[in-house]
């Protein structure tokens, strides 16, 4: 599955697979250049064409039709005058009081959803009403029901990365764009970014479930990946995760993935003057103490340049 892992979770080489006659030069060159590589990618090829749904059910098709019938219904209504009576303040009194309704309804039954904002450059730590803590990385969010935070549940909406500790109680769940996280106490780290999700758990037990309702159970040690639509099982060490020491570990990871978390970190922009830099692969560690430092184990393990310009962009080149 190692051999896969770095096709499958390149968005364009997914795009291509897909059938993006855009994207031939690029992977036929590479093809070229990497021969020995022939099989693996016609394995990876057929991985996604198989776990990958190609069309949605409310296809732009379907939506164009629908919209064309709504205008022909439109243009083809006859209009009709509407002639005032001294009725219409009776009217007007009823749509004040249903407007009076709403107002009332939102304010005692909407909840009430509070959020937290970790911006690029920094990170955040969050005391929850339960007395649980949340350590958010660089650009990630969350959001709540603060007002009844703890009665039917402990809920609470991640986009981002965020470490989670959590105080033993009622069911504690963590809702990402792929699925949802669910514990009673422990401590635990999800990473949803980009369709990419990782979850790693580092005390007590997890349940982690998609959107498809498929499930896995981790302990201790153990940690997840979730690849088109599949859970891949890993283990990992220590009892935080790296980036909260601030450290971001990549085993043949794409450097598009690594230039995005230098991004987040540093608070740049990252502008490549040769495109098939991004689907380079870099193995290493670099540590968000240092934009620079950083740049150099890159460059100098990747045989790659950087010029970090003044108004916070950093040009990459071969």
């Amino acid at each position: 599955m190692s051999a896969l892992k770095k096709y499958i979770e390149n968005k364009d080489f997914c795009a291509w697979a897909l059938g993006d006659d855009s994207l031939n030069d690029v992977w036929e060159k590479y093809l070229e250049e990497n021969p020995e590589e022939s099989n693996i990618i016609q394995d990876a090829k057929a991985f996604v064409q198989k776990t990958t749904v190609k069309e949605p059910y409310f296809s732009v098709q379907r939506e164009k039709e629908l919209w064309d019938s709504i205008s022909s219904q439109i243009n083809t209504t006859t209009t009709k005058e509407v002639k005032f009576t001294p009725q219409w303040w009776r009217y007007g009194a009823a749509m004040l009081v249903l407007g009076l309704i709403a107002v009332f309804y939102y304010r005692n039954f909407v909840p009430a959803y509070h959020t937290e904002v970790a911006d690029k450059g920094v990170t955040k730590n969050i005391t929850l009403p339960d007395g649980s803590t949340i350590n958010m990385n660089a650009e990630s969010t969350i959001a709540y029901n603060k007002d009844d935070f703890n009665e039917e549940g402990r809920y609470i909406e991640l986009k981002g990365e965020a470490f989670f500790q959590v105080e033993k109680g009622n069911t504690f769940q963590v809702s990402t764009e792929q699925g949802a996280v669910t514990v009673l106490g422990t401590s635990f780290n999800i990473y949803s970014r980009d369709n990419k999700w990782e979850v790693a758990c580092y005390t007590g037990k997890v349940s982690v479930e998609d959107r498809n309702g498929n499930t896995v159970t981790l302990t201790k040690g153990q940690k997840v990946d979730y690849i088109n639509g599949i859970f891949v099982r890993g283990t990992q060490e220590g009892k935080q995760a790296n980036w909260q020491k601030g450290l971001f570990k990549y085993t043949d990871s794409p450097l598009e993935e690594v230039f995005k978390e230098i991004q987040r970190q540093f608070n740049v922009r990252v502008i490549y003057k040769n495109k098939d830099i991004q689907f380079m692969r870099f193995t290493g560690t670099i540590s968000n103490k240092s934009l620079e430092t950083s740049l150099e184990v890159i460059a100098k393990t990747m045989g790659i340049n950087y010029n970090i310009k003044k108004n916070k962009e950093v040009e990459i080149s071969l």
